[in-house]
């Protein structure tokens, strides 16, 4: 396939909200891949990255959003078990429904080829006209998280 649209960007610790991304095909298509990818070694802390001041945070967090009063050793287990970073993606072709992918993956196509559709797509013939890719994000645990979105089709 060939790719069409390419896009990097950046995402800082905190950040919750979406980032829709428009294409317009030039051509009608038979087949679309949307790949989307995010730094691997940001999903998830590791035990060397666990610091006091996360530890303290995380506990100011459970008490602040959860009236929930917890120790060290039970925050680090909710950072180590329980934190990740959360991205998903949602496509749209002339605003009609395509599929979204909520699996916890971080590299992920969303494949439509004639009849057949990647799991949480709508197979469909042809895709012409205006194209957007939405990326849901509902967490980011680590400054920096890169991510990488490209549209290829033919």
């Amino acid at each position: 396939m060939n790719e069409l649209y390419r896009v990097e960007g950046t995402l800082s610790r905190g950040f919750v909200g979406q980032i829709t991304y428009t294409v317009c095909l030039e051509e009608p298509l038979q087949k679309l891949d949307i790949h989307f990818t995010f730094d691997q070694d940001k999903r998830k802390y590791r035990p060397e990255e666990v610091t006091d001041e996360l530890i303290r945070d995380t506990k100011a967090l459970c008490l602040k959003n959860y009236d929930l009063t917890v120790d060290d050793d039970r925050a680090r287990d909710i950072i180590l078990g329980d934190m990740k970073t959360e991205i998903h993606t949602l496509a749209t072709v002339n605003d009609e429904f395509l599929g979204c992918v909520h699996k916890q993956l971080t590299d992920r196509h969303m494949l439509w080829d004639g009849e057949n559709a990647s799991e949480g797509c709508i197979p469909r013939p042809v895709f012409d006209g205006v194209l957007k890719v939405t990326v849901l994000v509902f967490n980011v645990i680590k400054d920096g998280t890169g991510y990488v979105l490209t549209v290829s089709g033919e």
